[in-house]
């Protein structure tokens, strides 16, 4: 079947309640709509999460798929090793897109394990849908520096395998946008930092493909954004079904830009070959 749902949401520990602390709530809007996604998630009733985190396992020219049996994690680093996850891989699904994948020459390796266990690209989106996805199954894909176009394509393997699925297959885009907003943000001020996040909001409320497929190189550098490749990854999944993209919120209270956007999937539309910009939305 096609696709049931998909998100985009950030991945800073700090809006994780029992690590910010309470500075979480300086961003109330934003938490609002985290809780908001998870609520989405849960009516959608999937079986198996994809999840694609630009801090997984890193291998340069080539995006990982995990196909162990199981996978865990926990905020250990963060000084709580209470909050831990464990999620049974969907290893038939990773082996069918890894196999799909490699035939369609898109660079992609197979993953035996995924590091020391899920990384914080997995743990906090996966902590606000924790309750929302009881009982799912988990498929983590880990960016690499292969070309968005490399990364589409796997999305569109992702697409053709859940359509053949029986299972309720939905996608997480763990995606933080520049890290370049502020005087003390990770990668100091820069003003190309709030052009890429406006451009990327606009991208994705007009699910433009062609925008996420060709921004300028020079621009996502000076902007140290960290969400290209894994919306290439959401889109080339997306590319077959009718969806409505909703941009839920948007801020960046510590110098970092945090989105958080809903995409609801209608029914399937006819195949077409490629990225179309915009094509298969639902207007």
């Amino acid at each position: 079947m096609p696709l049931v749902y998909a998100c985009i949401m950030p991945h800073a520990p700090i809006l994780v309640p029992d690590i910010g602390a309470g500075i979480e709530e300086e961003t109330p809007h934003l938490i609002s709509a985290l809780r908001e996604v998870a609520g989405q998630m849960r009516l959608a009733r999937p079986e198996t999460v994809v999840v694609v985190s630009p801090h997984g396992p890193f291998r340069y020219a080539t995006i990982g798929i995990l196909a162990s049996a199981e996978v865990s994690g926990s905020f250990a680093e963060w000084r709580h090793p209470e909050l831990a996850f464990q999620y049974e891989v969907d290893a038939e699904m990773a082996e069918a897109v890894y196999a799909l994948a490699v035939g369609s020459e898109v660079p992609v390796e197979r993953l035996t394990h995924w590091g020391r266990g899920l990384d914080w690209g997995c743990m906090v989106p996966l902590f606000w849908l924790r309750d929302a996805m009881a009982g799912a199954r988990l498929v983590p894909i880990a960016i690499s520096h292969a070309q968005p176009r490399s990364h589409y394509e796997l999305g569109m393997c992702i697409g053709d395998v859940a359509r053949d699925s029986e299972r309720r297959v939905a996608v997480v885009c763990s995606a933080d946008l520049s890290h370049a907003l502020a005087r003390d943000a990770p990668a100091g001020y820069d003003p190309a930092g709030r052009l890429f996040d406006d451009d990327y909001r606009k991208a994705i409320d007009e699910w433009d493909e062609r925008w996420i497929l060709s921004a300028p190189p020079e621009l996502r550098s000076h902007a140290a954004e960290d969400a290209i490749p894994q919306t290439a990854v959401l889109m080339g999944a997306l590319r077959d079904s009718v969806i409505q993209p909703r941009v839920l919120a948007y801020d960046a209270p510590f110098g970092v830009g945090y989105l958080v956007a809903s995409i609801d999937v209608a029914r399937p539309a006819p195949a077409r070959a490629g990225a179309t910009g915009g094509a298969g939305r639902d207007r």
